[in-house]
């Protein structure tokens, strides 16, 4: 098994974190790759991590697709660098989620239900409905990529966030419609610390308790930016629910004018 962590060389301050929780509760038999482009960082890299730097960092797509180069598997697991792994993962999970998706010729299947899938086919794996053409069939949380599949998309040059909403609109992706999948339940509990360049305040907590040693004067976020970040989340999310004529109607209703 292979997992690629898709990272760049500023971002070498949060690696020791990532690596601490993937020790901490990924101990299943794994290859790990640690894909960063830019400065070479390599005495930063955590000890059983393998170093894929390919020089410049021109954009997301082009390094991840340089860091593609360096992965023998057919299939293999993507994530990003700021995950940390929260509670020890059931390697028969991982297992049978390798094995479905190999058994499917699947192209993609996410390992959390975020977001969850259309069609379920079974207790464990149900079926993104691609036709559907909706943002983040194929999301950059935690899941397992069929290799030459996501080259193929990684020629768009999107990055993260067009790569998100719009990758899975592409012919290749269309073509492709029946081959994503994602787990009805967390086969990996994780979450992310770094939101726009900055720290959750609950990495402090983790330095602090774990004993986890880094380099680094990035800054946290703090709790009322924390707060107001909700919110905004929450009011664009409840907008959504809201018919445009609607939403509108009530912007006049309060003097603030349509949208």
């Amino acid at each position: 098994m292979t997992i690629l962590i898709s990272s760049y060389s500023k971002a070498y301050d949060i690696w020791p974190i990532t690596d601490y929780f993937l020790k901490k509760n990924f101990n299943c038999e794994t290859e790990f790759y640690l894909g960063a482009n830019g400065e070479n960082k390599k005495e930063f890299v955590p000890e059983r991590w393998k170093y894929i730097n390919k020089g410049e960092d021109v954009t997301f797509s082009k390094s991840l697709n340089d860091y593609l180069e360096e992965i023998e598997d057919e299939y293999f697991i993507l994530m990003l660098d700021d995950f940390a792994i929260l509670e020890p993962v059931d390697c028969s999970l991982i297992k049978r989620a390798f094995d479905f998706i190999k058994e499917k010729n699947g192209v993609y299947l996410r390992l959390a239900p975020n977001p969850g899938g259309d069609e379920k086919i079974d207790r464990y794996f149900s079926r993104i409905a691609v036709e559907k053409k909706v943002p983040y069939v194929t999301s950059l949380q935690m899941a397992i990529w069929k290799k030459e599949f996501l080259k193929e998309l990684l020629k768009y040059d999107f990055n993260p966030w067009e790569f998100e909403t719009k990758a899975g609109k592409t012919s290749e992706s269309l073509t492709n419609y029946d081959k994503f999948f994602v787990t009805n339940f967390p086969f990996v509990k994780y979450t992310h610390f770094v939101e726009k360049g900055k720290f959750f305040p609950v990495v402090k907590s983790w330095l602090n308790q774990k004993n986890i040693i880094i380099d680094s004067s990035r800054s946290f976020w703090s709790e009322e930016e924390i707060k107001k970040m909700q919110d905004s989340f929450l009011k664009r999310n409840l907008r959504k629910l809201i018919p445009k004529t609607i939403y509108n109607k009530l912007r006049n209703t309060f003097g603030l004018g349509e949208l």
